[in-house]
């Protein structure tokens, strides 16, 4: 029997099944290089910003979500000990002491008195016959490697929001200072149409209209104040500290981020492979294949063997006599005959239950590959888009400048100089808006392949936070 133990395990044996996927991307440029898996998982060192880099450190570091995650992680291992436990004995100690008097009453033996003591080791295999245990360790250790690619897809995420945050920061506080260059451009041509109004050049209209264009534009300003305190505040608690932790050193203004001209990309195949979601579902969909092996087992016999091993006496000094030793054997087996179709009904679950996570798997694997191709699509159109902002931009530098030295030459008013920066501050403040958007894409497509994870994260919280601290130490 204990040979037959390693030997029978009924249920499907699971096979990583194969997916048909496209051979190459729709939206892809045909510029994009391929795919560098070690540049893909720090990908967020290509903007070159250290503050951004101690960010992401901080982050992996201390975020709660990730720290819940690796608890998460270290129970499923627990219970998979606790599972595993059950292909081997159990063997238990005991020792028990008894005293009894019997009733007076009796016709036999009236009010007899007895001491029993006892002092022994107890025993017990259930054999694992037919597997359903190993099935169960199985489908345990598929749980456990599911749940550290959901750790690694957090890490995905979590890089992914920091980074956007960050760039939303950037690009806000970026805005901010073309939105106060605006507003002291408006107050100025204010101030000639009130100057140009008291030497009856102009009308009060005209000043009422200046007027109205600087106070919209002072309306700005606290908006993206409020967009960079909120930025500030979401970059805090995703570093695992309270929201006003990194404000002083996100208040110190630097450059917006910029995307590198080409992104590397992965092909279709590489992407499944790479995701962590996906890969999270192929595993829970081996969990499940191994159920199946489990609920079959349900409907196969059982067998145990108790074995008993002690001492047994009157008087407590006999128990290490020869005399007092006592021993048991046995062997159990059970066999339900009729269950009401219960087991049978265990197996058709079971089976129903990996097939719904089989076409999850595939669901999420088509929603992957679209995230891909939309983000490619959304990367594309704003290159575009930006391209045409940047030469209003230029344009709108070389009207000012034209008009700029019609003014020094006494050709023009100063007005037009006015007008053209007006003009210059709103294609900015435009192209500020597509850089993000672009940005915007490119993180969405840094995430859509799977990429910013490794497996370092996965040490234990303690470990990790040590080895932060000394850092920062040093």
């Amino acid at each position: 029997m204990a040979v037959l133990t390693g030997c029978t395990t009924v249920g499907p044996d699971y096979r990583t099944p194969t997916l048909d996927v496209p051979a190459h991307w729709i939206e892809a440029d045909a510029a994009m290089p391929d795919g560098d898996h070690d540049g893909l998982r720090t990908w967020w060192r290509a903007f070159q910003d250290p503050l951004l880099d101690r960010l992401v450190e901080q982050t992996l570091a201390h975020n709660q979500d990730m720290d819940i995650a690796l608890a998460r992680l270290r129970q499923a291992r627990a219970e998979r000990v606790q599972i595993a436990s059950a292909t081997m004995p159990e063997v238990s100690v005991g020792a028990a002491g008894e005293a009894m008097r019997g009733s007076k009453a009796l016709s036999a033996q009236p009010g007899g008195q007895a001491r029993t003591w006892h002092l022994g080791f107890d025993a017990s295999w259930e054999l694992d016959l037919f597997g359903g245990t190993r099935r169960a360790v199985e489908a345990a250790d598929a749980g456990i490697q599911a749940l550290a690619e959901d750790h690694r897809a957090l890490q995905v995420s979590l890089v992914a929001e920091l980074v956007a945050d960050y760039a939303g920061l950037r690009t806000a506080q970026l805005r901010l200072a073309i939105a106060q260059d605006n507003i002291r451009t408006l107050a100025e041509a204010e101030r000639l149409a009130e100057r140009a109004h008291r030497n009856g050049l102009g009308t009060m209209a005209d000043v009422t209209q200046a007027r109205a264009e600087r106070e919209t534009a002072q309306a700005q300003p606290p908006l993206l104040e409020a967009d960079i305190a909120r930025f500030s505040h979401a970059i805090g608690v995703l570093a695992g500290g309270f929201p006003g932790d990194w404000r002083a050193a996100l208040a110190t203004h630097a450059a917006a981020l910029r995307m590198p001209a080409d992104l590397p990309l992965s092909l279709p195949s590489d992407v499944i492979r790479q995701r962590p979601d996906l890969r999270a579902d192929e595993r829970r969909l081996a969990a499940a294949a191994a159920q199946i092996g489990v609920a079959e087992a349900a409907r196969f016999p059982t067998f145990r063997i108790p074995l008993g091993f002690g001492t047994t006496a009157s008087v407590i000094h006999d128990l290490f006599s020869g005399a007092s030793l006592a021993w048991s054997a046995a062997m159990q087996g059970s066999l339900s005959l009729y269950d009401a179709g219960g087991a049978r009904a265990g197996v058709t679950a079971a089976q129903a239950n990996a097939d719904a996570v089989r076409r999850v798997y595939e669901r999420d694997m088509r929603s992957a590959l679209r995230d891909v191709e939309d983000a490619l699509t959304a990367w594309t159109s704003e290159r575009q888009r930006q391209a045409a902002l940047q030469k209003a931009v230029a344009d709108s530098r070389q009207a000012l400048e034209q008009a700029s030295q019609r003014y020094a030459r006494g050709l023009s008013a100063y007005l037009p100089v006015l007008v053209a920066q007006r003009s210059l501050n709103q294609a900015r403040d435009a192209l500020a808006l597509s850089q993000l958007a672009r940005l915007q894409g490119g993180i969405a497509l840094y995430k859509a392949l799977g990429a910013g994870w490794s497996d370092t994260a996965l040490v234990p919280v303690s470990d990790r936070r040590a080895a932060a601290e000394t850092k920062a130490t040093q």
